[in-house]
């Protein structure tokens, strides 16, 4: 009960001050903004014969307006309705199934898409006007939203490690090998993002540590043993190498970056756009930012960029239920890992891991799912008590919940 005696979860949703709501929908919509402006510039040199929706400016911008229309509607909506009261939260479990059925139809001839060598995409309808989106989006953002309604329930024992972290571990690593062989950038991301969720749900972090072997082996089969993705690494260590055909992205990446002095070339002034540097409107965004607004204008869009983690911490540290504090910082961890990675892979400090800037990259799916994303966080944030959560009394510790399961269970 609140202090009018209304049920928390009944209350009407608002965006009040003071819990990162406001500060964090701004600068959702500035960098949405900002990409539209800079997909255009990134592509406008390059010509794209066709339908109107086959152009990848326009098709964005068309993206966009969809990903503004899910933060509208999305953040009213209750996010408590996604979790579960012993057993397993339905909702939740569903849309990750429905992510993995899709995860398999990549493989399956005619309907699997193959972009740049590899199968991530499926496509559905005539050629030009053809609706396409990456499963591993889905199953990404699926497993995280599972996970935090999963772990947080009263029922689940996160002591227990052969009953909570085992099958959690499990799960994951069944999204990962679903997209790893065609994807190593977004396996590891969907990795990363599941053992985040279980940090924060209270897991504990010696349990989070037993898969390093795993990786370790991932490591050597999936990079070590693949010319071409070793090769990405060895470009990483040197950009300037003439005898490794991987090293032309990072270098064309590193030249863009330069070029731009600290103001810029001018909006849709650059050149190594112009048929230099691959993928500039999605994997090398940042670059071609750096090349027109300078090493300023780059300072700015990383501030922005801090602004909005900044927001999206404040609004999981006020949440009013260990379910909404867990999927809020679970989602802004996610995004703040691709914001993160992309960058150190445009400045060369990463191996390219096909991985766009969040809100600004060109590409649908990955533009939509981070809007249900940040509306997931809004709608904590709307939905927190005015005096933010107390752990102590939600029985909640630092490090998450304390609760026991029944006699069913077996701490590990």
């Amino acid at each position: 009960m609140n202090e009018a005696g209304m049920p928390v979860s009944d209350q009407t949703p608002a965006l009040r001050a003071g819990t990162g709501s406001r500060g964090l929908l701004l600068a959702t919509v500035a960098l949405l903004a900002l990409g539209v402006v800079m997909v255009h510039s990134a592509v406008a040199s390059v010509a794209e014969p066709g339908a109107w929706y086959a152009r990848r400016d326009l098709r964005h911008t068309g993206f966009a307006a969809v990903a503004l229309l899910i933060l509208a509607v999305g953040w009213r909506m209750n996010y408590r309705r996604l979790g579960g009261r012993g057993g397993v939260p339905v909702l939740p479990a569903l849309l990750l199934a429905a992510a993995l059925v899709c995860g398999v139809l990549v493989y399956i001839p005619g309907i699997g898409h193959e972009v740049g060598g590899r199968y991530r995409w499926i496509r559905i309808g005539p050629e030009d006007y053809s609706i396409g989106f990456q499963p591993s989006e889905l199953i990404k953002l699926s497993l995280v939203i599972f996970l935090a309604a999963w772990l947080t329930r009263e029922t689940t024992d996160l002591r227990s490690f052969w009953w909570t972290f085992l099958p959690g571990l499990g799960l994951t690593l069944l999204c990962v090998g679903m997209v790893v062989r065609e994807d190593l950038g977004t396996a590891v991301l969907i990795g990363t993002a599941a053992l985040a969720v279980m940090f924060l749900a209270g897991i504990r972090w010696y349990y989070l540590v037993s898969p390093l072997p795993l990786a370790a082996g991932g490591f050597w089969l999936f990079i070590v043993q693949d010319p071409a993705r070793w090769g990405r690494i060895a470009a990483m260590i040197n950009p300037w190498s003439t005898h490794n055909p991987s090293a032309y992205h990072a270098r064309q990446s590193l030249l863009a970056v330069m070029t731009g002095g600290y103001f810029g070339k001018g909006l849709g002034h650059g050149m190594l756009k112009r048929g230099f540097l691959p993928e500039g409107s999605t994997d090398f965004i940042f670059s071609v930012f750096c090349e027109e607004w300078g090493l300023v204008g780059a300072v700015l869009l990383v501030g922005l960029v801090l602004v909005w983690l900044a927001s999206a911490r404040r609004v999981s540290a006020r949440a009013g239920d260990p379910f909404g504090r867990t999927l809020a910082g679970s989602l802004g961890f996610v995004i703040a890992l691709q914001a993160v990675l992309h960058v150190a892979v445009d400045l060369v400090a990463a191996p390219p891991t096909g991985i766009g800037c969040p809100f600004v990259s060109a590409g649908g799916t990955r533009l939509w799912t981070m809007a249900v994303a940040a509306s997931l966080i809004l709608s904590v944030g709307a939905r927190a008590p005015a005096g933010g959560f107390s752990a102590e009394s939600a029985g909640v510790g630092l490090t998450g919940p304390e609760h026991v399961s029944g006699p069913a269970m077996v701490s590990g």
